[in-house]
Parts: structure tokens; C-alpha cells; sequence
């Protein structure tokens, strides 16, 4: 006949179970508190300044500190749409990898190549387009002229009103956008490694 168990021994297997509970539930509670605490840090509402960022995360668990920090910093990492876009975020997420490894230079390394790819972004865009329209621009002429003849009166096109043109744009833009897109993400992955995440 199988063993009956007491009360207490059910008891005593279900408080096993809770209390490694209460470990990850503080963990994913430091996970939270830290990420909000470098939202603060990152944002222009209610910003905090380094000083108030090192404290709050002080009493925290370094691992969920680490984790949080570097999701924040991850988060951040985008590319820029345009050339004048304030950068001070993309700053502010480079100093979160660097308190996040403890100033490990092989991440503050990636890290700083990552602010100059990112800052690079906007202008290799604005580069590709404006080559673009130089390339296109006597295609764009000749049909002006062409049309100009069959109406009879001076017609003179944009390349923003040119379907063929705003197509091709459209596709290479695109290509560059998931060739910086492939880079950043590859990146992101070596931080997470470096880290130790």
C-alpha cells in the first residue's frame, strides 16, 4: 500500500516551492525598480541625474541591476531618422552599459562604436537618397520634356511625384535600413554576451 502523507509533509513541499518563488518575484521586483529607475535616468520627465540613479540601484540585486540596465540601454539603441535628432539619449544609454558591466572596456568599447554607427545612420540615408535623385534626375528630365511637348505647356516634375522614382527610393532605403538594422541587432547581442546575460 502507498505512503499517505501528513498535512505538514504537503505543507512543508508547497513552502519549498513558495520560497524559491519569493526569490524570483524579488528578482523580477529589482528587474522592475532598476528599469524604471534608468527610464528616469533616460527621460527628459522627471529625469534623475547619475548620482540619484547609482543610489537607487544600490540596494538592489546586482544581476537584476545588470539586466535591467542593459534592456534599458538596448531600448535606446535605435536608429535616428534624422541627422539633427538629440543624441543626449543615445548618450545616456551608452553610461547605463557602462555602470551596467562595472566600465568593462570591451563593452564601453562597443558601446561608443555604437553611439558613432547610429550617429552615422541619418546621413549614409541622406547620402543614398541624394545620389538617388542625381542619378534619376535626367530620366526625371526627359519625362518633363516628353510631357511638356504632348501638353504644350512647360510641365515640370518632382521626384516626390514620381511613383518610379519614390519606388526605387522606397526599396533601397529599406535595404540600408535592414543592413543597419542586422548590425545593430548583431551588437546588442555581443553586449548581452559581454555582459553576461
Amino acid at each position: 500500500m502507498g505512503k499517505i502523507k501528513s498535512a505538514w509533509e504537503i505543507a512543508l513541499e508547497r513552502t519549498e516551492s513558495i520560497q524559491m518563488d519569493k526569490n524570483k518575484l524579488k528578482y523580477k521586483t529589482d528587474v522592475d525598480t532598476a528599469r524604471r529607475l534608468a527610464g528616469r535616468f533616460i527621460a527628459d520627465d522627471e529625469p534623475i541625474d547619475e548620482k540619484e540613479l547609482r543610489d537607487g540601484l544600490s540596494a538592489l540585486d546586482s544581476k537584476a541591476v545588470k539586466e535591467a540596465l542593459i534592456i534599458t540601454a538596448e531600448a535606446n539603441l535605435s536608429l535616428p531618422q534624422t541627422e539633427d535628432e538629440d543624441d543626449s539619449r543615445l548618450r545616456k544609454a551608452v553610461k547605463l552599459i557602462e555602470i551596467a558591466t562595472d566600465n568593462n572596456a570591451q563593452a564601453i568599447g562597443l558601446a561608443n562604436e555604437l553611439e558613432g554607427f547610429l550617429k552615422q545612420y541619418p546621413l549614409h540615408r541622406k547620402d543614398l537618397f541624394e545620389k538617388m535623385k542625381a542619378q534619376y534626375q535626367p530620366i526625371l528630365d526627359e519625362k518633363s520634356e516628353k510631357l511638356s511637348r504632348q501638353y504644350g505647356t512647360e510641365v515640370k516634375l518632382s521626384f516626390e511625384s514620381d511613383k518610379e522614382f519614390m519606388e526605387a527610393a522606397r526599396k533601397n532605403l529599406e535595404k540600408l535600413e535592414a543592413q543597419y538594422q542586422a548590425t545593430l541587432t548583431n551588437a546588442k547581442n555581443q553586449l548581452r554576451e559581454i555582459a553576461g546575460l
